[in-house]
């Protein structure tokens, strides 16, 4: 190669330095060169000289038939060299980055003593026609693991590594090299490895990346690649290479580092496949520049298969910007990446395998207990659904002993008030209502199949929930001059017929009545992040005397900002302890509907599109659907990304407030909710946005009166520390309890309104 006096001088200290210099005595300018760099460098150069080791090793190699004798060696050394000393035979590699001169075997001799071993896994032929294939690696972290084997293995005669970051100690888990190298670009790191196995293998660098400027000489300069590795993590570079690759017809490979897994993309065969196999529909080369690193992650989770990456790999990317900054990887499956990419690249360019696809070489599955470890289980639901013919003998033996007339309602009428009650608020709008109307008699029964759950401790969210739907009853009634008259608990202790509805004709409604029942239909939860901006005082004294109109209970709120600060940090541990919590986990996914089509096609549920999320959360609460990801954060205290929404939401609350009763039944439960109603709607009138968070009050009263049933000691005292600072912010009275907490804010309008179940699943005429 082309070399200077000045290049000569190159030493460790040049960063940039990764080419070899060869030298061949028999040429007089490299015999004068060498000179002169042995002098400017006497005290430092490192000269290994094995040669007459690799003659011998030739020689051995070239009569494999039989054993030679030592006494044969020096005769046959000596034909090898053909009249030329051992100095001169073979070349000098300079390697100017350690000082170091080795001699080697020259080119054709070297190639053939460092291959010998591949034979006949790969013929002589095959490794004539690899000699003459050219790979381009993108990306060197699992790239260098790929581009070392290849050139182990000297499954091509060229190499083109592009990448743009250089070496952090952090790397080393998995990029082999050492320390010395830190701060290095990774391309010459790589190079300077691959020089130091085969100084004759090209080697051409992209210190850069691929850019729009370098990606054409990246694929063609020097012709065209044979084949393309790309690992590395930026989605613009994913998705124009592969566009590039297909426009020229170049095979694509891709090792993900986790199970094992690889992609093939077979753009030689077939030039019109879909790009990374479908997976990135929508994404092009000319929009992907525009896209947010937001609006890349739903992309890049469905390139990689959310679904399927490993357990570890689920519950590490829970930790990302909690316990740790990046993905992890580790040095096991990137050389096994490099392994498997290395093979399937091999078996590409010898025309030995045709098919594209994805595939996994998962060692957890392949070398694995063969037991099966059974999860633990959860508690099941021990109601059956709630049936007509049930509800029909409970409302009948009601009618039996009551001689009271009520007032007939006209079908006009019936199905207001139907529909009004319909629309109430509930418990992750699992609507554990189903009502009767029978001889002038509104029924409302609790259908306990429905709303059943570990997290609802007592049925309290049930409760309120009936609550909210009794007070819309009163208000639609209200509204067409009709006063319903509730009675609670009509059969002692039966906890399915939970009150009967009468009506009579109501001359003068009460004025906030009609006010409320006119905006019955904006009510909804709004989960959007407020703006901090203040709520007037007086709509806020107004919502506390709706709630002070029902003997007993109690409003309290907040507005200070470090209180409200505070009161995040409590409502983000109860959402992390119910989301480590198996029960509540399966229960908390049992609620989400991850699209609009689930919440149409179920008719209950909370529709994920309704919480303000960015794309990274969504995808970081789809990643955790898989509870045994989850549990390996839970045995660990770990899992603080699920209190990140919860504290965010809160942070943006013009004010919190706490609804309490005096005493924890199921009467005050239900008058909680009807007051509760009162306050939602009025607040949603007024253009306030409110949106329950009722993890701590669930928890708080679990711990109080459930006697701490299913709460096992750890989480037990995370919750008595919550629940002491949380009554320092809301002094609740002695002997009450805990009900409803609201975040009230000024917030965009909700976009997205919870559906419903039909009205014939849920309301029946006898």
């Amino acid at each position: 190669m082309e070399f200077s006096i000045e290049r000569l001088k190159l030493n460790s200290l040049d960063t940039s330095s990764y080419l070899p210099i060869i030298f061949r005595l028999s040429n007089a300018e490299d015999r004068v060169a060498l000179i002169e760099l042995t002098q400017i460098n006497k005290l430092s150069l490192v000269v290994i000289d094995e040669i007459l080791g690799q003659i011998k090793e030739l020689i051995k190699c070239k009569n494999a038939h039989r054993k030679i004798l030592d006494v044969e060696y020096e005769h046959l050394i000596q034909d090898n060299l053909q009249n030329k000393t051992l100095e001169e035979y073979g070349v000098w590699v300079y390697y100017p980055w350690n000082n170091r001169l080795v001699h080697l075997l020259d080119e054709e001799e070297f190639i053939t003593l460092r291959t010998n071993r591949n034979q006949y896994k790969i013929t002589n032929e095959e490794q004539e026609l690899l000699r003459k294939k050219k790979i381009g690696v993108i990306g060197l972290s699992v790239g260098q693991s790929i581009a070392l084997t290849l050139a182990m293995e000297r499954a091509c005669g060229e190499l083109r590594l592009a990448d743009f970051d250089t070496a952090e100690l952090s790397n080393l888990n998995r990029i082999r090299t050492g320390v010395q190298n830190l701060g290095l670009h990774k391309t010459i790191i790589s190079a300077r490895e691959i020089a130091e196995i085969d100084p004759f293998l090209k080697v051409r660098i992209f210190n850069d990346g691929i850019t729009t400027s370098n990606i054409d000489s990246f694929f063609e300069d020097g012709g065209k690649l044979d084949l393309l590795v790309e690992v590395c993590d930026g989605l613009d570079v994913k998705i124009k290479s592969r566009h590039k690759s297909r426009s020229l017809q170049i095979p694509v490979v891709m090792d993900t580092n986790d199970r094992g897994m690889l992609d093939v993309e077979r753009y030689d065969l077939e030039p019109n496949r879909a790009i990374l196999h479908g997976l990135a529909e929508g994404l092009d080369p000319e929009n992907i520049g525009d896209l947010t690193n937001e609006q890349k992650i739903p992309y890049i989770l469905k390139m990689v298969g959310a679904e399927t990456i490993s357990t570890r790999l689920k519950a590490s990317m829970m930790e990302v910007e909690q316990s740790i900054n990046s993905w992890p990887q580790l040095a096991s499956s990137v050389v096994l990446g490099g392994a498997v990419t290395t093979d399937v690249c091999r078996r590409i360019l010898l025309d030995q395998f045709h098919d594209s696809g994805r595939y996994y070489v998962d060692l957890d599955e392949i070398i694995g207990d063969n037991l099966d470890e059974p999860e633990a289980p959860t508690l099941k639901n021990p109601y059956e659904p709630l049936v007509i013919e049930e509800m029909d003998l409970l409302a009948e033996s009601v009618l039996q002993k009551s001689n009271d007339e009520s007032l007939a309602i006209s079908e006009i009428n019936l199905n207001k008030i139907i529909d009004a009650a319909i629309i109430a608020p509930s418990a992750g709008n699992n609507q554990p209502w189903k009502w009767l109307y029978k001889k002038k008699c509104l029924f409302l029964f609790h259908d306990q199949n429905r709303s059943w759950s570990w997290g609802d401790f007592a049925a309290m969210g049930a409760h309120m929930s009936l609550g909210t739907a009794i007070e819309n009853v009163k208000l639609q009634a209200a509204a067409l001059n009709l006063e319903s008259i509730v009675d609670l608990e009509p059969i002692p202790h039966n906890e399915k017929l939970v009150a009967v509805i009468r009506f009579c004709s109501l001359e003068n409604p009460r004025e906030i009545d009609v006010e409320l029942a006119s905006a019955l239909y904006q009510r909804n939860t709004n989960r959007n992040n407020g703006t901090k901006q203040p709520i007037p005082l007086q709509l806020i004294q107004n919502m506390e005397q709706l709630v002070l109109e029902y003997s007993g209970l109690q409003f309290l709120h907040i507005e200070a900002y470090n209180q409200i600060i505070e009161l995040g940090e409590i409502i983000a541990g109860c959402d992390r302890v119910r989301l480590l919590h198996q029960q509540g986990h399966e229960e908390f996914y049992n609620e989400v509907r991850w699209n609009k089509e689930q919440a149409e096609s179920t008719g209950d549920g909370i529709e994920i599109a309704s919480v303000d999320l960015k794309a990274s959360e969504i995808a970081g609460f789809s990643m955790a659907k898989d509870w045994k990801a989850v549990s390996l954060l839970a045995q660990k205290n770990m899992g603080n990304a699920f209190k990140s929404f919860s504290k965010k939401a809160v942070q943006t609350a013009s004010c919190m407030a706490l609804v309490t009763i005096p005493s924890f039944s199921q009467n005050e439960l239900i008058k909680a909710g009807r007051a509760i109603e009162d306050v939602w709607i009025y607040a949603n009138k007024e253009g306030i946005a409110f949106h329950p968070m009722l993890s701590p009050v669930f928890f708080f009263n679990r711990m109080v009166h459930g006697k701490e049933e299913h709460i096992d000691g750890k989480i037990l005292d995370e919750l008595k520390k919550l629940r002491k600072n949380f009554h320092k912010i809301f002094p609740v009275k002695e002997g009450a309890s805990e009900a409803f907490l609201i975040k009230l804010s000024i917030a965009n309008e909700a976009s997205v309104i919870s559906m419903r179940k039909p009205k014939n699943e849920i309301f029946y005429r006898r």
